[in-house]
Formats: structure tokens, C-alpha cells, sequence
């Protein structure tokens, strides 16, 4: 109900937090999904509704506070430090960790991003994320850093994610994300037994009295961006500068209530104050005289009558004794640039130090004017929920605060519109505001409608059609891509490439990330006057019950511009072939399914029976039918105008019957068109740019004359499971060729020598052509599953641009030679389920390389190259490897060792892996259901875990606490280590902490688990073995660790058998949670394994062990760290023989002792 206004504030608990990168998708995808969400009821929380000024680290409170978070992963979200800070949160709040309210859901989304780009680090994304560590500042922070970010992302890579590829579509994308949003929300409602309030109905309320005032608890709706206009404009008047400021914005988003605000600042600093506002139905009648005239009576003194006489010499007498004082001009609501040089033309008149503040809704206005500019921002959802409830003098809870939130979602943060929707709603009850939010999309409020119409009318002819075909078919589609449609050869059309430009600087388009966008409130407005444009748009719903003989027979034909039809709830109808047959300005003609991509592969609703026709010399230049029921397109269809074809899930068997010229045709869909047996009809589009051809699996083969396209830089042909090679061309400008799936594909020629990215993989060939070598520029080639490929030849290793090489499942490939000289940027090698043997020595030349999979080869029995020369290699995977028995020294930046199911393997080197006290790198290292392995192999990966432990000591001073495990390790055993302190049988270790411990060097703490997976039949590719820490003896949340675990993308389970031994280590405490934490002296830890979301019951925890780690003492050895200072040149080792053992001491202590000395050299060296 709504209920009388209190002094509490409108309390904001977002359900949905989405995690994203602003400067990519704010304004188009991310736009477009927050309005779905908060359209559908939900509220989803982005980083602009918390509000300005506010502390950064405030976007953590709002994830702790969430339900879902959506993690929308893009091409350049590793560019950003706070979009990985915020992942690493959400994967804490994933675990309860402490400060999170709920056990927090986690939805991946891969916006056109590979799930490899992200896994692998390659492309933009892997680069972007180095470029990012390499950001300056401490080295173990640094890496502690990218060690976290890592595993983040790790973490949404195990999890099912939502996917949206490059030719997907955004539309339906947007719907399956909210049906799995609602989902899950139904699902955690259910879980935690706390079902919805029921909303009642009610009444009609009394209408109360209007409310001038903001509550005084809060801040007014747009003090932050006053503050920040007057520092720009030194309200204080603290210098002798005249200085100039120009308010740009939309309509009603507030630019006169910032003046006015100013103006009243500036007027108790300054004598000679002046606000003029200029209207816009007089323009005619405010010219120069009176503007002349407005501004010397409204700076003197009005008791002067002389001033009033029409003599222009006294006005400009007056203006010249104006010119010994400082003074504020105030220019409000400005039209003509003309308004601003009767001004400032001369500014004589005009004593240093005066101020001028200029308000204007076009930008274009101010071009060329020494000022400095200040788009006024929208409000965000606070402030913009404040002003909404202060028009009704009223709190607003249960179902009207969750209709309140998308009255202002829908008003995007514009005042106007906030103020319009709560007045018109004011006492209105519940059924009248759902009523209301149901016609927002078709109905403007008169006030906001009048003066977004006012600002349309002003445009000229051109510029109206540009605006009302980017609302009505091309919002959020690229600049590039507007611009082409709407430039025109046409003489009537000269200067058309302009007309964005002119929209956006009169603020009824923007651009986001190279894509235009347009506000809700115009686009509402868009539609209203497509109804009333003369018959220049026919836009038909999805409920289009009407006869299709509309088309035929309405009157007005030759004026229709565009026409949109969507079939999602028609019923089945026939189309006449002379539909469109008149419409002679026909531009556009969009027909299709709004309802999502479960209509995509039924049958078109509208049957050509008779076919169809187009008018005589057509100018249309986009075509887009989803489900094109014809076998081609009319053959009197002239495509000359022809810019954008789109026929998805078409049944044509041909474009056209021959082929025609297309000059300006740039983009072409076809894709699932299943009866496509050739495309010679597009033979004559010169300027093509993309080609998709996608699922066309009738398609046996491309025409030569394709050469013509001197400008495709994009063929897509997945999945053309008839397609047998490619003609003998060659196309120059081709960047991207997919062939991925093509399975009778069998012959591959190079056709460009531009190339960056190949897909092959899937196909047939047996061989890679020697021209392969010539491709200079190729960055990524896909091989995966190609069956039949036996060797690489020679010439693969000139391609010295390539970053990513993927073999995995090229069965019958059994060698593999390395140039040395070559692929030195190389980053990515997928070798897995292949028959090579051997892995050349030489493979070390590849310096860049960053990851090496090697997983389930069953001929490989040892790894004999120098792994530790592949110095930055981060994650080496040998899962399933059977006949694999044995491992050399470990690469010293190894990051993640999968060797699953390894179940030969006997032997490593000793030590594991070289340590490198300068690195704060995480390390896991997977050994499940390697039975083999010997135990003197076991004690060298617990040695390297105890060392690698002690090398994490500066962690502690990493503010961006998480409790996980900075270093993990798992293998089959059924014993804690003997160096844990603290053991116990079961899942529940109690225990004393020593007295004054909280005083000592800890670093961290190690945990240990043995966990028996004999009863444990269903499992699957997740799994954590987490620890639950009880504060026995002080009133204190329980904290959680993470010892160990995997989560992994394969299909197939991770299946792991008898007892294994967990070890992890993590920071416990930084400087804040140690003084915490100081009262502790008894904490009860609990130990269970979960799949990420509950517990698995049937793993049982067999075992359990704690130590406190602390930092390493001073070293007592000085010949050791003498010896060390003399090694510091070679890759920091020290020989046994320099620090001899204690004759009574084990190989694990010996080893500890140098490790100690080693340490303490690098320690104080820093």
C-alpha cells in the first residue's frame, strides 16, 4: 500500500548485480538487460545507481547484499581492475565467505566471447589482463593480484553458462537471460522457505497534498552534480578569470534547476546578476534588441526610467557603465548561436573576473566557444526513486515500490519525466499503475511528450526520417553500420552523412562502445509518430489479427518508408504478391519473431502463394525476413540500393536465378538457410564486407566469381556439412574464415594471404597447403577434430604472428617439430587426444608460451624436454595421460598442473619445481587417481608446498582479503602430512591456539583433509573441500576456507577414486582482521566437500590436520646466503653440496633449510 511519508529513506536491496565493463556495454547490452530485468519485476543493481560521490568499495556492500550476480564477460573486460576486483567478490560471496548475506548465485555470460578466449588467456582478453598486471606497483602485490583474478574467472568457467556468439541474436538473448534470472530467484525463494508477500489490492487512495520538499535525510536530486558544476565554474569568484559554462543535455534533464541553482550561489558573490530564458515559441520576437535590452534592465538598477526608451544609444551607454563591474549572466534554454554572440561578441563590456552560464539542448551550438562544457548526467536509481516518491508525499512499499522502480527505470534517470509519472500517478491505485506501466512503451505523458516534440519539430526533413528509422529499426546497431543505411547518392540526400552527427549533438541519439543508442522516453515517442507520419511507417504487432490484403490495398503506398511485421502471435496467413508493389519510397522491411529463437526453425506465417513482388526500381535497402518462405528472391528485385540482406532460416535454393549487381551491399545473413545450393546471385557485390552462411548444409561449393568481392572480410561457413573445398581465388581483404564443422571439407587452399583467423577444425583435410606459410599476419588456427591430419608440415613454423595453435583430437597427428627460430608469440598449444609420442626438446624456443595441454595421449610415457626453460608457462594439463610415468622439473611460474587420472605415473623431479622468492604466484597442482605415484614423489610435492607457503608471507598486507587457497595440492593417500601439528580423525579437528600467537609472524594457515570418494558414485566436474572455522570461545561469524578442489569444463566427470590427501594454504589474516581476531584462543574447524552448491554427503572426510605458517626466521647459515648471493645470476638454485644437511636430518628439512637461506638473501635484498 502507499502510506504517509516518514523521515526513513526509499531502502534499495538489489536482487541482481551485474558485473561488467561500463565502457563496452553500459549503453547498449547492459542497458538493454537492466531494463528487461527491472521491466519483469526484478532489481538488478548496476554500478551507476549507487550514488555519486559514493566510496567504490560500496559496490562490494551491494554484492554482498545480492541474491544472483551476473557476470558478463566480454572482449574487453579485462581492461578493467575494478571489474576483476568486483569478480573476485562475487566469488567470495559464491562461498559465504564472511560479510555476504547470502550464498550468492552465479550466472556466467559470454558476451561474443569464446569460453577458450577466457580459459586460455588468448586474443584481446589475455592480453589485456597482462597489460593490466603490468600495471606498476608492489611485485607481490602485484601478483597476488592477478592470482585472484585468475581464479575468479576459473571459478565462472566451471559454472553453466549463458552464451551469446558474434551472429547471435541480442534480442532473444536478453529473454533467456531473465528466464534463467526468474529461475533462479523461484529457486532460492523455494529454498530458503520464504515465498513472496502476496500483493494486495486496493482502493483508491486519497490524493495527498503535494509535497514541495525532500525528505531532510537525504540529499536533493542533483547536489553532487552542483557541487561539481561549481567548482568548474568558482562559484567563490576567487580569481579575476572570466569564465564561461555551457549546461548540454536532453530535454528535462535538469540543466534550468542547475542554472537557476548557480544563479542563486553566484548572486550572493556578484552585484550584477541576470537570468534571461529564452522561449522557444518567441523566438522571432527575442532578437537582438530585446536580448539588448533584457540585459541591462535585469543588471541595473530598474528605478532608472530612461533605460526604458527605445534609444539604442542608451542601451549602449548603459552597457559601457556596465563594463567597470563584475557580473552573472545566466542564458537559459538557448536556440540560436546568435543569442550567445549578442553576448560575447565584444567583450569590452565585460569585466574580468564576471560569470556566464549558457543552457542549451544543442551542442552544436557551442562549437568554437571558449567554454568549458558539462553534459548533465541522468540520475541514478536512487535519486531518481527519491524524486519519484517526493511528487506524492509518500513511502512506497510492497507491490508499489517494485512498480515504482520501473516507472524509473523507464524514465532513465531524466527529472522531467520522474516529476510528469509521479504527478500523473499521484493517488492513483495499484490497478491503475500496472495499467499505466503496460502503455509506457506506446503512450508519452503529455508534459514530457510535448517537449521531446518540440525538439523533433525543430529538425529538418532529413534529420526527422534518420531519427524515426534509428528508433524504429536500428537502435543499439553500430555507428558504421547506421551511417551506411542512411547515407544515400540520392541528390536530395546531399549532406545525409551528417545526420547523426546532428542528432547527437541535439542529444535525441548517443553513442555507446561505437553503437547508437536511444532513451526510452523518445523512442515511446518515436512510435507515436510513426502513426502519425503521414503514412511513412507501418509498423504491425505481434497480435496483428488483420487481413495481409493491408498491405495491398491501404491507401498512401508510395509514401511508406518502412514497414515492420512481427509474426510471433499471428495466425498463419497468406501474403499477396502485389503487397508491396507500389511502394516506391520503400527503404526498409523488417519481418521476423520477436518472441525469441524458438521460432526460428518453424514455418514463415506468411505463405507466398503467388510469390512476390517489389516495386519497379526499388530503393530498398534493408531486407530482413526471418523464415523466407520463397525459393529465391523475385527476379525483377533490383538490389542496386541494396545495403543489408538478411534471410535466416530461409528456404531458398538460391538468392536469384543469376546474378545481379549490388554496388552497396555490405552485409549478408543467409545463415541456416538449409536448401542453399548456391550463391552465385551475389557474385556481382563488390563492396561486401561479411558473408554468412552459417548451417547452410546444401551448400557444396562457392563460385569463382566471388573474386569480385574485393572487400569481404568475414565468411562464415559453419557447419556447410556438404561444402568439399574452396575455388582456386583469391581474396585479398579476407581477415576471418570459418569452416569449423564442414565434415566433407577435405581440400583447403588458401584464398587470402590477409588472414588472422582460420577455423578448420572439424573438417576432412588430410594436409595444410605450403601457402600456409605464407599467411604472416594469421594470429588463430583452430585444427581441433581434424581426424584425418597426420603430420604438420615444416612451413606451419614460418607463421610468425600466431598466438594460438589447437590440435586437441587430431587422432592419427603423431609427430610434432618445432623451428626454433619461429613462433615466438606463441601463447596457446592444445595437443590433446592426439598420437604424438614425444614432445621435442626444443619445444623450450617457444618463449611466450603460456599454456601447453597435452591431456588423455596415451603414447606419451615421459615428458623429457626441460620443462623449467618455459619460463612463463602458466598451465600445463596432462589429464588422463595412462602410460604417462614420469615428470621432470616443473616450470618455476606454473600456475595449474592437471595430471588426472594420470594412472602410470611413478616419478618427479626433485625438487618440483625451482621456487622464486619474487613470486606471489598461486599454485595448484592436481594429482587425482594417480596410484602410482611413489611416495618419495608425494613427500617432494609436500616439500614444495611447505616451502611455496613460506614464500607468501607479504600477503597478509593484501587488503582485498578473500579466504581461499593461494596454494593447493591433491593425491591419492590416506595420511596428513607429519608436519601439520594439529590432527584428527573425522571431519572436525578442535583445537588450542598457543598462547600469544596472534602476536607471532603468521602468514597464513595450512589445512589438510583425506577425503575417501569410495562411496562416492555420482560425480561430477565440481568439487571443493571446504573448511568452516568456529570461534569457540568469542561471539564471532564463522569464517570459511577453501582447501582444495577442481572445477573444470569437460563434459565427462571428474571422477576420482579411494583416498586422496587435500593440502591448501591461505592468508588468514591481514593487519585489520588480526586485531579482530585477538581475543581468539580456541576455534573449532569443520571439514566437508561440496560440488559448489551443497554438500556431497558420500565423500567422507576421513582425516584432518592445521598448522599455523609463519614468516621464516633469520638465517643462521651465512655460507649459504653467501653461496645464495653468488648464485643470484642463476635462476636463483643453490647446489646440494653448498648447505650440507644435518646428518639426522629428512631430504624435506634439508631442502627446507637452503630454502630458508634462499629466502632470507631475497628478503632483505628488497
Amino acid at each position: 500500500m502507499v502510506t504517509t511519508l516518514s523521515s526513513s529513506d526509499v531502502k534499495v536491496g538489489p536482487e541482481v548485480f551485474i558485473n561488467f565493463r561500463g565502457d563496452e556495454l553500459r549503453k547498449s547490452f547492459i542497458s538493454h538487460l537492466y531494463s528487461r530485468l527491472r521491466s519483469e519485476g526484478i532489481n538488478a543493481f548496476i554500478d551507476t545507481d549507487e550514488g555519486a560521490g559514493q566510496e567504490l568499495e560500496n559496490l562490494f556492500k551491494r554484492i554482498e547484499e545480492s541474491k544472483i550476480a551476473l557476470a558478463v564477460l566480454s572482449s574487453r573486460y579485462t581492461e578493467s581492475h575494478w571489474c576483476l576486483q568486483e569478480l573476485v567478490k562475487i566469488k567470495e560471496c559464491s562461498m559465504k565467505s564472511e560479510g555476504c548475506n547470502n550464498n550468492l548465485f552465479v550466472i556466467p555470460i559470454f558476451y561474443k566471447l569464446e569460453t577458450s578466449t577466457v580459459r586460455e588467456l588468448t586474443g584481446k582478453f589475455g592480453l589485456n589482463l597482462w597489460d593490466l598486471w603490468r600495471v606498476p606497483g608492489h611485485d607481490r602485490n602485484r601478483d597476488n593480484r592477478i592470482v585472484k583474478w585468475n581464479e575468479a574467472l576459473e571459478n565462472v568457467l566451471g559454472k553453466k553458462a549463458l552464451i551469446l556468439t558474434e551472429t547471435g541474436k541480442e534480442d532473444d538473448f536478453l529473454s533467456t537471460i531473465v528466464t534463467h534470472v526468474k529461475n533462479a530467484l523461484g529457486a532460492i525463494s523455494s529454498k530458503r522457505g520464504k515465498n513472496p508477500k502476496p500483493h494486495n489490492g486496493g482502493g483508491v487512495n486519497p490524493k495527498p497534498k503535494k509535497c514541495l520538499t525532500i525528505s531532510s535525510n537525504n540529499t536533493e536530486p542533483g547536489e553532487q552534480r552542483l557541487k561539481e558544476l561549481e567548482g568548474k565554474l568558482d562559484v567563490h569568484c576567487n580569481d579575476n578569470d572570466t569564465r564561461i559554462l555551457g549546461l548540454v543535455g536532453m530535454p528535462g534533464i535538469g540543466k534550468t534547476y542547475l542554472a537557476k541553482k548557480l544563479f542563486d550561489k553566484l548572486k550572493n558573490r556578484i552585484i550584477y546578476c541576470v537570468f534571461i530564458q529564452f522561449e522557444r515559441q518567441k523566438s522571432k520576437e527575442q532578437g537582438a534588441e530585446w536580448l539588448q535590452k533584457r540585459l541591462v534592465e535585469g543588471l541595473l538598477d530598474q528605478d532608472d526610467l530612461k533605460l526604458r526608451c527605445a534609444d539604442q544609444n542608451a542601451v549602449e551607454s548603459w552597457m559601457k557603465r556596465l563594463g567597470k563591474y563584475k557580473i552573472v549572466v545566466i542564458l537559459d534554454n538557448v536556440i540560436d548561436r546568435e543569442q550567445i554572440d549578442e553576448v560575447i561578441r565584444n567583450q569590452d563590456w565585460i569585466k574580468k573576473g564576471s560569470r556566464i552560464v549558457i543552457t542549451t539542448r544543442d551542442k552544436s551550438i557551442l562549437e568554437g566557444l571558449a567554454c568549458d562544457l558539462y553534459e548533465v548526467p541522468e540520475l541514478n536509481e536512487r535519486e531518481g526513486l527519491e524524486l519519484f516518491r517526493a511528487q506524492m508525499c509518500t513511502t512506497l512499499e510492497g507491490s508499489f515500490m517494485e512498480l515504482s522502480r520501473k516507472f524509473v527505470d523507464f524514465s532513465g534517470g531524466n527529472p522531467l519525466a520522474l516529476k510528469a509519472f509521479g504527478e500523473e500517478l499521484c493517488g492513483k491505485d495499484k490497478s491503475h499503475w500496472e495499467a499505466r506501466l503496460g502503455t509506457l512503451t506506446q503512450c508519452s505523458n503529455q508534459n514530457i511528450g510535448r517537449q521531446l516534440r518540440i525538439c523533433f519539430n525543430e529538425l529538418n526533413e532529413q534529420q526527422k526520417d534518420a531519427f524515426l528509422d534509428i528508433a524504429n529499426f536500428f537502435r543499439s546497431q553500430d555507428e558504421h553500420y547506421i551511417r551506411s543505411l542512411l547515407d544515400s547518392s540520392g541528390p536530395e540526400y546531399v549532406g545525409a552523412r551528417n545526420e547523426l552527427s546532428d542528432l547527437l549533438d541535439k542529444f535525441l541519439i548517443r553513442l555507446s562502445d561505437g553503437r547508437v543508442e536511444m532513451h526510452d522516453l523518445l523512442i515511446t515517442m518515436a512510435k507515436e509518430l510513426a502513426k502519425t507520419s503521414g503514412g511513412k511507417y507501418w509498423l504491425f504487432p505481434s497480435r496483428f489479427a488483420g487481413s495481409t490484403n493491408t498491405l495491398k490495398n491501404k491507401e498512401g503506398k508510395e509514401k511508406v518508408r518502412g514497414i515492420i511485421l512481427d509474426m510471433s502471435k499471428m495466425e498463419e496467413k497468406p501474403l499477396h504478391n502485389q503487397a508491396f508493389v507500389g511502394m516506391r519510397s520503400l527503404r526498409y522491411l523488417k519481418i521476423y519473431y520477436s518472441l525469441g529463437p524458438k521460432h526460428r526453425e518453424v514455418e514463415c506465417k506468411l505463405n507466398l502463394p503467388d510469390g512476390i513482388e517489389f516495386p519497379e526500381d526499388n530503393i530498398v535497402r534493408y531486407l530482413d525476413w526471418v523464415n523466407f518462405p520463397g525459393n529465391e528472391l523475385p527476379s525483377d528485385f533490383e538490389p542496386k540500393n541494396l545495403i543489408d540482406l538478411r534471410l535466416p532460416y530461409s528456404k531458398i535454393t538460391r538468392v536469384w536465378n543469376c546474378a545481379k549487381v549490388a554496388p552497396n551491399l555490405k552485409w549478408v545473413d543467409l545463415s541456416h538457410s538449409s536448401n542453399l545450393s548456391s550463391i552465385l546471385g551475389l557474385s556481382d557485390a563488390p563492396n561486401l564486407l561479411r558473408l554468412n552462411l552459417e548451417g547452410c548444409k546444401s551448400l557444396k561449393g562457392l563460385p569463382e566469381e566471388m573474386q569480385k568481392m574485393k572487400n569481404l572480410v568475414f565468411l562464415n561457413l559453419r557447419g556447410c556439412t556438404s561444402l568439399l573445398s574452396l575455388p582456386k581465388i583469391t581474396m585479398d581483404s579476407l581477415k576471418t574464415l570459418i569452416l569449423s564443422d564442414c565434415s566433407k571439407f577435405h581440400t583447403f587452399e588458401v584464398i587470402s594471404g590477409s588472414l588472422e583467423t582460420l577455423y578448420l577444425n572439424g573438417t576432412a583435410i588430410d594436409g595444410l597447403p605450403p601457402a600456409i606459410g605464407n599467411l604472416h599476419g594469421l594470429i588463430f588456427l583452430n585444427l581441433k577434430d581434424c581426424k584425418y591430419l597426420a603430420t604438420l608440415p615444416d612451413f606451419i613454423w614460418k607463421l610468425r604472428s600466431l598466438q594460438e595453435l589447437k590440435l586437441s583430437r587430431c587422432s592419427r597427428l603423431n609427430s610434432f617439430s618445432i623451428d626454433k627460430e619461429n613462433m615466438v608469440k606463441l601463447r596457446v598449444l592444445l595437443l590433446d587426444e592426439t598420437s604424438i609420442a614425444e614432445i621435442p626438446a626444443n619445444i623450450t624456443y617457444l618463449s611466450s608460451l603460456r599454456r601447453l595441454c597435452l591431456s588423455r595421449n596415451d603414447t606419451i610415457c615421459s615428458i623429457q624436454f626441460d620443462m623449467d626453460e618455459l619460463l612463463h608457462l602458466k598451465w600445463l594439463e596432462l589429464k588422463c595421460c595412462k602410460n604417462l610415468t614420469s615428470l621432470s622439473r616443473l616450470p618455476p611460474k606454473l600456475q595449474c598442473l592437471n595430471a588426472h587420472d594420470c594412472t602410470s605415473l611413478r616419478t618427479l623431479e626433485s625438487p618440483v619445481t625451482l621456487l622464486m622468492p619474487t613470486e606471489q604466484i598461486h599454485s595448484t597442482f592436481i594429482f587425482t587417481n594417480c596410484h602410482e605415484l611413489e611416495q618419495t614423489s608425494k613427500n617432494a610435492i609436500i616439500s614444495y608446498f611447505q616451502k611455496k607457503s613460506k614464500l607468501m608471507s607479504d600477503d597478509r598486507y593484501n587488503q582485498d582479503f578473500v579466504f581461499k587457497a593461494l596454494i593447493s595440492t591433491c593425491f591419492p593417500g590416506c595420511e596428513v602430512p607429519a608436519w601439520f601439528n594439529h590432527k584428527a580423525l573425522g571431519s572436525v579437528l578442535e583445537l588450542e591456539l598457543p598462547q600469544g600467537w596472534n602476536e607471532e609472524r603468521i602468514t597464513g594457515i595450512a589445512l589438510s583433509v583425506v577425503v575417501s570418494f569410495n562411496g562416492c558414485t555420482d560425480q561430477n566436474n565440481s568439487l571443493q573441500v571446504k573448511c568452516t572455522c568456529e570461534f569457540t570461545n568469542v561471539s564471532l561469524s564463522s569464517e570459511s576456507f577453501i582447501v582444495g578442489g577442481w572445477s573444470e569444463p569437460d563434459e565427462e566427470p571428474h571422477t576420482v577414486k579411494s583416498e586422496h590427501v587435500f593440502i591448501g594454504y591461505t592468508t588468514w589474516f591481514n593487519i585489520k582482521k588480526r586485531q579482530q581476531h585477538s581475543s581468539v584462543d580456541s576455534v573449532s574447524l569443520r571439514f566437508e566437500v561440496t560440488n559448489g552448491t551443497s554438500t556431497v554427503a558420500e565423500c567422507e572426510v576421513m582425516k584432518c590436520g592445521f598448522s599455523l605458517v609463519y614468516e621464516p626466521e633469520e638465517a643462521e647459515n651465512t655460507s649459504c646466503e653467501e653461496n645464495s648471493r653468488m648464485d643470484k645470476s642463476s635462476s636463483f638454485t643453490v647446489d646440494n653440496d653448498d648447505c650440507p644437511a644435518n646428518s639426522d636430518a629428512t631430504p624435506t628439512t634439508a631442502d627446507y633449510k637452503r630454502f630458508n637461506s634462499i629466502f632470507e638473501f631475497f628478503r632483505k635484498e628488497r
